[in-house]
């Protein structure tokens, strides 16, 4: 058997590295209608403590956008709430860490709820599955669709798309 030519071992490599950044660029979302963000946050602490995790405070991103919007010239609202858990998993962390030292960029892991001014009733969860197609990187995933879901189903809304 011959071995593939330098520049056919380049597009292969090429191919791969640009399938895993389009993954890695998609952000997932759901949408919660008919939801209050109070309750529909509370889902989201409740599924990341029932994984067995400990989420960090919040960043408040809707009010840093607020706090900071006159200064830079923007006007009105984007956000109504706006948060970003962060939360990590000890175990996934070193399946990371084990395959790729680089990893430890994923960690931790995060979602953000949030409101949309001007637009009652309905909540947004938004997330970045992590980059690869690693045995690491599927475990991140899969956490992170669990909550998702587990936030949807005790609002009792959409599944994830």
């Amino acid at each position: 058997m011959r071995p593939l030519p330098r520049l056919a071992c380049l597009a292969l490599l090429l191919a791969a590295l640009l399938a895993a950044s389009a993954y890695a660029d998609e952000l997932r979302h759901v949408s919660l209608p008919d939801a209050r963000y109070a309750d529909a946050r509370e889902a989201l602490v409740d599924a990341i403590e029932g994984e067995g995790l400990i989420p960090s405070p919040p960043s408040r991103f809707g009010d840093m956008l607020a706090r900071t919007g006159p200064a830079l010239g923007q006007d009105g609202a984007v956000y109504g709430d706006a948060e970003v858990l962060h939360f990590c998993s000890a175990r996934v962390a070193w399946q990371l860490a084990r395959e790729n030292p680089v990893n430890i960029a994923q960690c931790p892991l995060s979602m953000a709820i949030y409101t949309r001014a001007g637009e009652a009733g309905t909540v947004h969860l938004a997330w970045r599955p992590t980059q690869g197609d690693s045995a690491g990187s599927r475990a991140a995933n899969a956490l992170l669709e669990r909550i998702a879901a587990q936030v949807s189903d005790n609002t009792g809304r959409a599944r994830p798309r």
